[in-house]
């Protein structure tokens, strides 16, 4: 009886090696429910899902990852911190999330998908809110799409697409169906400003905003008494 059950207790253990083993050298996938197809190169995970490599670790209800390919498809409550090469951390959410852990790049969408990137730079992270953010990790640049909201110390900045450089710290609005507008503290005075475009770089030492393209806006004066 106690020879059976350790062989059984050795054969559980060998199953989760197996488990991890087969899934990728580098990547480990877990959740409640594991299933897996096409002699170990799919896994879907149901339930607490987590995909965890060396510099990401992404959390969703549900992930089907592909070993061949290293794509990872995450739905529901999808979230991926990732380490950059200089040390840095960028916190990404989505409904759902297509991520490529080879090629280190990944789309989050949902009605209100965010990345937060927290930069050695600056003192608070650069917060990114919309429909699609694309983040390639390889290149240190963001993409979004659709209804963005970048929000900043200075302010927040509305636009149809923005698109962050991390080599120069510039965050670049341009016109599509709506021209950019920005709701910020520019120049010790508060105001809102549109232009075709505009390019913010985030840094504490350089919150500069350079607008070009029929630039209009609306600013906030107070009339001191003597």
């Amino acid at each position: 009886m106690i020879k059976s059950s350790c062989a059984l207790f050795v054969l559980c253990i060998f199953i989760v090696i197996f488990f991890a083993d087969i899934i990728s050298g580098k990547t480990i996938v877990s959740g409640d429910i594991m299933e897996v197809r096409d002699d170990g190169d799919i896994v879907i995970s149901k339930g607490n899902s987590k995909a965890v490599n060396n510099v990401n670790i992404i959390t969703a209800d549900q992930m089907t990852y592909n070993k061949k390919s290293s794509a990872l498809s995450a739905y529901g409550n999808v979230k991926m911190v990732s380490e950059t090469y200089d040390g840095e951390f960028i916190e990404s959410y989505g409904e759902s999330a297509q991520h490529n852990l080879n090629d280190e790049n990944g789309t989050f969408c949902g009605y209100s998908a965010v990345v937060k990137y927290f930069m050695k730079s600056s003192k608070s992270p650069l917060i990114l809110n919309a429909r699609k953010i694309s983040v390639d990790r390889k290149r240190e640049v963001l993409s979004a799409y659709n209804c963005v909201e970048v929000i900043t110390l200075s302010g927040t900045i509305y636009s149809d697409n923005v698109v962050f450089d991390k080599k120069t710290l510039g965050v670049t609005f341009k016109k599509d169906d709506k021209r950019p507008v920005a709701d910020i503290l520019y120049d010790g005075r508060k105001g809102i400003y549109e232009a075709d475009e505009m390019i913010f770089y985030n840094s504490d030492d350089n919150k500069k905003i350079i607008m070009s393209g029929s630039v209009t806006g609306k600013i906030e004066m107070e009339d001191k008494i003597q």
